[in-house]
Formats: C-alpha cells, sequence, structure tokens
C-alpha cells in the first residue's frame, strides 16, 4: 500500500487551513505529493454574462490557492492546484480525488452535535461514506505534537469485511512506522469475554509488540476515545465498515460515532 497522492480540501468559507496545513506536515516528514482543491459555486444573474463571471469568480479563487501554496513551492514541495464550478462541492471532491488517483483525501473537521450529524447531511459524513479512498478530518490546533498513532482493529472471526480493514490498516501503520513519522499503537474492544482475543496470537499474526496492544471489554466507541485520551494521540486510525445502506444511515458506524468525541485528527480507513 502506498500513500504518496494526498488530496487535499481547501475551504473557500475560512480563512485558517487545518487540513492544508496537516498536509505540509506530512509531505515534510514524508514527501507526499499534495494536490489542493477548491470548490465554489455562486448564483450569477444575466445569461448573457454567466460563462465570464463564472471565470472570473474561478479565476479569482485560483489565485487564493496559489497564494496558499506559495511557501510549500518555494520549500520544493510538489504541489498542485485546482478549482471547480459546482454546486454540490461534496460530489465534486469525490470525483477529483478519483480522477486525481488520491490515496487519502483530507478535510478540515469542526465539531458538530450528534443532532447536527443525524438530521443533516454533513459534509464529513458524506466525504467518508462516498470516497473510494480513505478520509483524514483534521482538527485545528490538533494533536501536533504529539507523535502518537492510535489504530483500531477489529479481530472478530469469520467476516472477511474487517479483515481486509485490518490490512490496510495495518499496512498504513507499518508505512507511517517504516518513516518514523509515529510511534503506533492497536486498540481492540471485544464485546465479551467469549471473543476476548489471544494476545500471543496477536502478535504472532499481526506482528504487533505486546506493548502496543491495548485490549478493553465494551463499546468500541467508548474504548476507542478512552485510549486516544490516554495514549495523547494526535491520529486515530478507525475501519470504515458500514459506508451504505440502512445501517449506515440509523446506526452510523463507529468512525462517525468518534469523530466528534476525539480532539484529534481521525483517519477514516476504507
Amino acid at each position: 500500500m502506498e500513500f504518496t497522492n494526498f488530496f487535499v480540501v481547501f475551504d473557500p468559507t475560512q480563512e485558517q487551513q487545518p487540513a492544508l496545513e496537516r498536509a505540509a506536515t506530512i509531505a515534510a516528514e514524508a514527501g507526499v505529493n499534495l494536490h489542493v482543491f477548491a470548490c465554489i459555486y455562486h448564483e450569477v444573474a444575466g445569461a448573457a454574462d454567466r460563462a465570464k463571471t463564472v471565470k472570473s469568480l474561478v479565476d479569482q479563487q485560483r489565485a487564493v490557492l496559489q497564494s496558499a501554496v506559495a511557501p510549500l513551492l518555494e520549500q520544493g514541495f510538489n504541489v498542485t492546484t485546482e478549482v471547480e464550478w459546482d454546486k454540490d462541492w461534496c460530489a465534486a471532491v469525490v470525483r477529483a480525488a478519483v480522477k486525481h488517483g488520491s490515496d487519502v483525501v483530507l478535510k478540515s473537521s469542526s465539531v458538530h452535535t450528534p443532532g447536527q450529524r443525524i438530521f443533516n447531511k454533513t459534509s464529513d459524513w458524506t466525504l467518508i461514506r462516498e470516497c473510494s479512498c480513505p478520509v483524514m478530518l483534521v482538527k485545528s490546533g490538533s494533536g501536533q505534537g504529539s507523535r502518537c498513532v492510535l489504530a483500531a482493529i477489529d479481530v472478530r472471526e469469520g467476516d472477511a469485511t474487517y479483515a481486509h480493514l485490518n490490512q490496510r490498516i495495518l499496512e498504513f501503520s507499518r508505512r507511517v512506522s517504516d518513516i518514523n513519522i509515529a510511534d503506533v499503537h492497536f486498540v481492540h474492544a471485544p464485546k465479551d469475554l467469549s471473543s476476548y482475543p489471544d494476545r500471543n496470537a496477536l502478535i504472532r499474526n499481526f506482528g504487533i509488540q505486546s506493548d502496543k496492544i491495548h485490549i478493553q471489554l465494551g463499546d468500541p466507541e467508548n474504548v476507542i476515545v478512552d485510549a486516544a485520551k490516554a495514549l495523547n494521540a494526535g491520529l486515530v486510525i478507525v475501519g470504515n465498515a458500514a459506508r451504505s445502506g440502512l445501517s449506515a444511515l440509523i446506526n452510523g458506524n463507529t468512525v462517525e460515532r468518534v469523530v466528534d468525541r476525539l480532539q484529534c485528527d481521525v483517519l477514516a480507513m476504507s
């Protein structure tokens, strides 16, 4: 698994761009390519001048992006920019991420109440469910001094979906460890004693050091949040299994339930 092409969602409505800041930090550590994307849309009156007006607005936004990435270009980072005109900016992000062969999408995230998440189609949940690649939700000022990554794994037996996600999470975690970006820990929340995993088997099968494995009975959401706080994690990785369908609509999934409870960045791994 390679993570070399990072797709950064630039928010034209905000002055601060946490996702771009985090992407710059990652680029400095790992030498990844950055594609910074902004989508804008305004109601334009007058069909005769519409094309001209749209071009002018897109050019203005393109200049804003160029200014924002200029310091990165001066430092020698590989950065490209793109501006698209579309009313549905989330759909535009999903399309553009696929077009550019993106490995990870980074988006700034703010805290929402449970009601806001459930009753409104928030952009965080939309991207988590619709992007074909992992999505990193970046919190402003979160854990920038922490070099601890907490990866949530689900080692229940007989479930191919979770086995695939575990493999993806482990591959990403090894990549992080290999380039010394962070110290990686793993957390698992078995539902009861009958499903409690064999720690030695985890060490053998996954190549995880014993002191980096944290197993706690309980609800996965609470176990992940408590472990992240105890370790002062700067990033939490959670598998994104329930991406669509009735289950996702009614219950959501673990990553959606923890994102607002964590102060650090969250990577939804698909």
